[in-house]
């Protein structure tokens, strides 16, 4: 099938001009990464970590526990993103804007650079929290198993790691209600 002249007619012409005057009014406010990253950093670090978790729990592992103010999960994710892009626009503009031979190619590895640095700023402020939660997995089953040892008692696997799962889970939730759940995994993980 040929596409003719007017099937595109539907779609304006794009005004490159128009974009790259708004890309460096953007890029003009150039400390706006300097605020929008750390803003990211800590959103993901205290509130859009469940995420991580939720990767983990489909790949079947046994140990991660979702906070329940992740029931509110579209508005965090929502502003995760929108955090996310903010950056990367601003990131984008500002290189465009900053160097003198302001080329679009300049706008394109700025995108691309600070994709990747969102990418790397994500997993710096989720990871403590996923590496707390399995620590303090493996510590409970080290600790049951230890147990299980000591009295002679014949345990199988399968019934140490439902227990494990269940104490876990369980000191989580408990922790979680009183508003504590980020203080004892720091205090108990790293026993």
């Amino acid at each position: 099938m040929r596409w003719s002249k007017s099937a595109f007619s539907i779609f304006p012409p794009v005004d490159f001009e128009f974009l790259l005057d708004k890309a460096n009014r953007v890029g003009s406010l150039w400390l706006l990464p300097l605020l929008f990253w750390p803003a990211y950093f800590f959103w993901c670090r205290y509130l859009d970590y469940p995420a991580e978790l939720e990767k983990h729990i489909r790949s079947g592992r046994s140990w991660p526990y979702l906070p329940k103010f992740w029931k509110k999960r579209n508005a965090i994710r929502f502003t995760s993103l929108l955090l996310f892009w903010a950056a990367n626009l601003s990131c984008g503009c500002s290189l465009y804007y900053l160097f003198p031979s302001q080329h679009i190619m300049l706008l394109i590895i700025g995108f691309t650079l600070s994709i990747f640095l969102g990418r790397k700023i994500r997993a710096l402020g989720t990871e403590e929290i996923v590496h707390l939660q399995q620590d303090r997995y493996f510590q409970i089953y080290t600790q049951l198993k230890n147990q299980a040892v000591s009295k002679g008692d014949e345990v199988s696997d399968s019934e140490l790691l439902s227990r494990t799962q269940w104490q876990h889970q369980n000191d989580l939730r408990l922790m979680d209600k009183q508003g504590r759940l980020m203080a004892f995994l720091k205090g108990e993980a790293k026993l």
